[in-house]
């Protein structure tokens, strides 16, 4: 183990660990800050907001995710189907992502981070999370950064993929503001689109990042797809965003399972379709969207078809009049079999694609994925479509490969921040809390195209529903040299938390195993279960010999000098 003393900096007797033992634990005990794809430091932004104070709140969002506004509307939330107050017997999953949002609301201020210059450019393709979030890291350890982007505004997907009803384009704004503001140079309506252009950035620049998105529709090749009221997914939502597209629909007929294809069928809803039906080749629990996605759209009147593919578009006249469909079956190994003579024609005026996007492959060096010269790859482009959390993530990733391939520092190390401390001021009563809802626009305003439909917790929801959150970075442990077995905290344990233990050790990868004693004359130590342990603190103070201690843990990445 290396340990080094930072007492001075953390009056609670603070230490910095790099003992995989400590590694783990954050992994094991923090299954939502693990379950993020850019490791959030959660319970930490979400205590921050149960004692007020929202600003610190933002910073911790800022500096771990870049885009606190955005994430706290639109990330697909990996971390809540882990939280453990979702499972069984503890009521619902901590509303992880609507407290971001709030952190967000109500904390947002400018972040002054002391930036040396060191002298060396980089270039960034792509204004999308992944670009914008390696060009905030980079400006922050000195580089000149410049981002150019295709389109007139900023954001990729978030400003052009994504409807204003659930990401309005002012968030996008102060969220980029906020990258701009270390000094980040975005230029506009400059697209690169060849190797020429892209060999002329590698001799300006120390450094280029391709971090384009997935903007191009996945083909289909079923007849009918030249008539007039056929979209491809990607580039309807992009036409409405842009107020380009005015064409009057009724009966909409959108094919897919992704959040693109939600989005269309509630953008067409607000374009004044009467009749919407969402049609997917797969099952509803197939569906990769959000269980709330999923609710606002079946609350605005969308009908959902499943287990159907799409065979033929029907016209007439150079006009679309349907879309012919044949029936899946499902087989054990989750692939599908068209089922013989069941086709069906279902009526449509309008046909919508979205079955997914790819990225463009024009640019020779990015298609492998890998690094060539100081030319780099990230994002959407090199892995496929995925989140706004997973794109951000790989831009983060690449970031800390150019600067150490501009820098020379050796690579990157986890320690973890380990301080002492006497209460979490969680309360047993707050388990009982229940989720609060996020209060929407009522339905019959959901025809108003860019009102946004979840308008956000108030201040006292916000505090409320942070009480809720466990605290899984708090570490409960007992000093078994100084228990005198009295049994003090077994008493007081509200859950079946704290266990008499037998042949206790601690396994190479840091896993604590032991059995549970039956009867005293086994015991070898008594042993809080943190992956059970509610963090109220009630064995602490009711222990009459004080040999129970509470640590808090975080995560940090530091370089490798």
């Amino acid at each position: 183990m290396k340990i080094e003393n930072n007492s001075e900096n953390t009056p609670n007797r603070g230490t910095v660990s790099t003992d995989k033992i400590d590694r783990k634990w954050i992994d094991v005990n923090i299954p939502c800050s693990t379950a993020c794809p850019i490791m959030t430091d959660i319970p930490g932004y979400i205590q921050a907001i149960m004692e007020g104070d929202y600003k610190k709140a933002y910073l911790i969002n800022r500096l771990d995710n870049v885009l606190p506004g955005v994430l706290g509307r639109v990330c697909n939330r990996p971390c809540e189907p882990v939280c453990r107050h979702g499972r069984d017997g503890l009521g619902d999953p901590v509303a992880i992502c609507y407290l971001k949002r709030s952190a967000a609301d109500f904390g947002l201020e400018p972040i002054k981070p002391e930036i040396t210059p060191n002298n060396k450019t980089v270039c960034i393709i792509g204004a999308g999370p992944a670009g914008l979030t390696a060009a905030n890291d980079l400006a922050i350890h000195g580089y000149e950064v410049t981002v150019l982007e295709q389109f007139n505004q900023p954001g990729g997907m978030l400003r052009y993929g994504i409807p204003q009803f659930r990401l309005p384009y002012d968030v996008v704004a102060k969220d980029v503001k906020s990258i701009i503001d270390l000094g980040v140079t975005i230029k506009t309506n400059v697209r690169i689109q060849d190797d020429a252009q892209v060999k002329k950035l590698k001799k300006k620049y120390d450094a280029v990042i391709l971090a384009g998105g997935c903007m191009l529709p996945k083909s289909s090749s079923i007849p009918g797809l030249e008539n007039k009221g056929v979209f491809w997914g990607i580039d309807f939502m992009i036409a409405a965003n842009e107020e380009k597209l005015d064409v009057p629909m009724e009966k909409v007929v959108v094919i897919g399972g992704g959040f693109t294809a939600v989005d269309c069928t509630r953008m067409a809803h607000r374009m004044g379709a009467k009749k919407i039906t969402l049609a997917y080749r797969r099952t509803k629990d197939d569906m990769y969207i959000s269980k709330h996605e999923l609710e606002a759209m079946e609350a605005e009147g969308i009908d959902l078809s499943f287990l159907l593919s799409p065979i033929e578009i029907k016209s007439e006249g150079g006009k679309v009049k349907g879309i012919r469909f044949i029936r899946n079956s499902i087989n054990e190994d989750r692939s599908i079999t068209p089922i013989k003579g069941s086709e069906f024609t279902m009526e449509a005026d309008t046909v919508i694609f979205a079955i997914g996007q790819k990225a463009e492959s024009d640019i020779e060096e990015a298609r492998s994925g890998k690094q060539v010269d100081n030319f780099f790859v990230a994002g959407d482009f090199r892995n496929g479509a995925s989140t706004v959390i997973e794109a951000a993530a790989d831009g983060r990733k690449v970031a800390r490969d150019v600067h150490q391939f501009l820098s020379g520092i050796k690579g990157y190390q986890d320690i973890v921040h380990i301080a002492e401390v006497k209460e979490t001021g969680r309360k047993r009563d707050d388990d009982f809390i229940p989720l609060q809802p996020m209060d929407e626009t009522p339905l019959y305003e959901r025809r108003i195209k860019n009102k946004e439909v979840e308008t956000g917790f108030s201040e006292e929801k916000s505090l409320v529903e942070a009480r809720r959150c466990y605290l899984c970075h708090y570490n409960f442990q007992i000093d078994i040299n100084r228990c005198i077995y009295c049994l003090a905290c077994i008493d007081v344990m509200p859950v079946d938390c704290i266990k008499m233990a037998k042949d206790v050790e601690v396994t190479e990868d840091g896993n604590l195993r032991y059995v549970e004693a039956e009867s005293w004359s086994e015991v070898e130590a008594i042993t809080i279960d943190n992956d059970k342990c509610i963090r109220c603190g009630n064995c602490v103070r009711a222990c009459p010999v004080d040999c129970i201690s509470i640590s808090k843990y975080k995560l940090e990445v530091i370089e490798r000098k």
